[in-house]
């Protein structure tokens, strides 16, 4: 039995440890397959996580993954395709996954995804050719930098209107 916990499935770091290089994620294994990463370990000289990390890198390139590109979706590696939404930025790092991997977002991704488009303040008329803004086709464009600088009270708005029917456009408390 495995079983992965945390938000959406993702390891999230403690408020007070700021951002971190690595993450901590807590694993329930079956004891032989516990026994077997032990095992593995010792023979490889590495560490379990290195040993886990290997395996899950190994499985990503083999594994087809759904990438839209162009409007149509093509199937790319998922360790292809990490590379191309990888950001160390949280929010660049969804709208890339939303733009990219959008059949792969879940329910709370997307209610977080769908307050991005329906806020009106997160939208820009910026031309040129300068990558400070995402071009979403049938909403126009969302600017980076505004979207960086408000995430964090972005994401407390999904959460408080969570229970919402529709969902809530996000204003600055301004």
């Amino acid at each position: 039995m495995r079983k992965l916990t945390g938000v959406n499935e993702m390891a999230k770091n403690k408020p007070s440890q700021g951002a971190r290089k690595t993450e901590t994620l807590t694993l329930r294994l079956d004891p032989k397959v516990k026994l077997m990463i032990e095992l593995m370990s010792r023979i490889r000289r590495q560490s379990i996580t290195g040993v886990v990390e290997a395996a899950i890198e190994e499985i990503a390139f083999d594994l087809d993954a759904p990438f839209v590109s162009g409007g149509e979706a093509h199937p790319m590696s998922l360790g292809s395709a990490i590379s191309e939404i990888w950001s160390t930025d949280e929010s660049e790092r969804f709208i890339n996954l939303c733009h990219y991997l959008p059949s792969l977002i879940t329910y709370e991704e997307q209610r977080l995804w769908e307050t991005i488009k329906a806020s009106k303040f997160f939208l820009t008329p910026g031309t040129g050719d300068m990558p400070t803004y995402w071009e979403i086709p049938g909403v126009g464009r969302i600017e980076r930098y505004t979207l960086r600088r408000w995430w964090q009270n972005l994401l407390a708005h999904v959460e408080d209107n969570k229970e919402s029917r529709t969902i809530v456009p996000f204003e600055p408390p301004f």
